[in-house]
């Protein structure tokens, strides 16, 4: 019997990378009093400060209208979210986005008006294609990159402290 016939069978399905991982930050989310501390909480406040300021420097010299009017999903692309890790997701569930399948083509995270989640990994980010690098000018550039830059080393931070939190206090080794 192969595994379609059996998965039949049986009823069960083979759930996607990208919904295991939204399961095991569910439930690491659950167990946030185990996880929070006052370190983790500063670095939750700064990092959402940063998203903020990443996206008003995005909006402020046209990137987030560029993107929003060319339509192309090949950016956002299927299989995009695999890429992202289960401590990103906590994050999100910490800054209380609720995590769920986007309406549009493309990324499991993708809706028709932009991304669902707050926190965004690395190459999510950072990814700016030709056409809109060509239309900003070298100092609106820069401006992006070392805004954005500020939010990921924060990202980065705050992944490593919560990774080291989940692997001392609840005995869980999947990060």
């Amino acid at each position: 019997m192969d595994n379609s016939a059996r998965e039949s069978k049986t009823g069960s399905y083979r759930q996607s990378q990208i919904e295991n991982k939204i399961r095991i930050a569910r439930y690491l989310y659950s167990q946030k009093d185990k996880i929070l501390d006052d370190k983790i909480e500063k670095l939750l406040s700064q990092l959402d400060q940063a998203i903020d300021e990443s996206r008003k420097i995005m909006e402020g010299v046209g990137v987030t209208k560029a993107c929003r009017e060319c339509g192309d999903v090949s950016c956002c692309g299927k299989g995009i979210e695999e890429k992202y890790e289960v401590t990103t997701l906590l994050i999100n569930l910490l800054l209380g986005v609720e995590i769920q399948k986007g309406d549009a083509e493309g990324c499991y995270f993708l809706t028709k008006s932009g991304c669902s989640l707050k926190v965004r990994e690395v190459l999510c980010v950072n990814y700016l294609c030709d056409k809109i690098r060509r239309s900003l000018s070298h100092d609106d550039l820069v401006a992006v990159q070392e805004t954005c830059g500020k939010e990921l080393d924060i990202l980065f931070s705050l992944s490593e402290l919560i990774k080291r939190k989940i692997r001392e206090n609840l005995d869980y080794n999947g990060l």
